[in-house]
């Protein structure tokens, strides 16, 4: 596979500005930060690899990040956060990824200025701009490099980089945290990251499903997101029993599909879901 001539300039334009630097990557294994890592190795100076460890994310993808790092060699720390300790996240307002976002990188760049690196880069790319993130405002206070960004690369290309150089994540699905299955404004608690974790862990090893979320409304109805092709797939008598069998175990009281599928970010949709009883 070639590149197309705009998309290796674009490319070219990310390696020079790697080399000669010292480069930490805030590392979750997603496709973004798993070329950042990938190209940071191969051309910059020096590179490390962080990753958070937290509530927030499935264990089997801190994993993945260690088998990563190990299988290119690329020096990796994992820093494990609590963010529910931040009785301002756990409050769950609408700039809550600001908030966990200045917590991850505050921990970061003193890990830069211990070690003498010389800069982090964080794998928000050009379409992330399309989208209501409230993180994107600490990558700019803190001085966070965004390459992606800065060279107008979108989701798409990262993928097409990514089959180049024909690494394994190309495909991968787009992840995010599990607070960010809660609408704003209702509380985050360890109960219920732990029943969307569990729920989510249930619909993708039973089914097969790669791309999915449960979103979780007023602390009892789940609204489960699927690929349009996955909806149906799910949909006989057989499996609606035992997704309800198994959600009411989790704690949940109603248990819906959305009908429109998975979209990423549509808790930043204006939508009157469920008034408070």
């Amino acid at each position: 596979m070639d590149l197309t001539k705009n998309l290796n300039g674009k490319l070219e334009n990310l390696v020079s500005f790697l080399k000669n630097k010292k480069v930490i990557v805030a590392f979750s294994g997603g496709v973004d930060s798993s070329l950042l890592a990938f190209l940071s190795n191969k051309y910059a100076k020096e590179a490390l690899l962080v990753t958070e460890k937290s509530i927030l994310y499935p264990d089997e993808e801190i994993q993945l990040t260690s088998e990563f790092a190990k299988k290119y060699g690329i020096a990796h720390l994992i820093i494990e956060r609590d963010p529910l300790k931040d009785e301002e996240f756990r409050c769950n307002p609408k700039n809550r990824c600001y908030i966990c976002k200045t917590g991850l990188y505050e921990d970061i760049l003193k890990i830069k200025e211990e070690r003498n690196f010389d800069i982090i880069l964080d794998g928000s790319n050009l379409d992330d701009l399309n989208d209501y993130r409230p993180g994107m405002q600490a990558l700019k206070e803190l001085n966070i490099s965004t390459p992606y960004i800065n060279f107008k690369i979108n989701k798409q290309e990262i993928r097409e980089i990514s089959k180049f150089f024909n690494l394994d994540v190309q495909s991968k699905p787009s992840m995010a945290c599990f607070s960010s299955r809660i609408p704003y404004d209702q509380d985050i608690n360890i109960e219920k990251l732990d029943m969307i974790r569990e729920a989510e862990k249930f619909l993708s090893n039973t089914y097969n499903l790669k791309q999915l979320r449960v979103r979780l409304h007023l602390g009892k109805l789940a609204r489960i997101e699927l690929m349009p092709e996955d909806i149906m797939k799910i949909m006989t008598n057989e499996n609606i029993v035992k997704i309800k069998d198994k959600f009411k175990k989790l704690g949940f009281c109603y248990i819906t599909v959305d009908l429109e599928g998975f979209r990423s970010g549509s808790l930043n949709e204006v939508l009157p879901l469920i008034e408070e009883e």
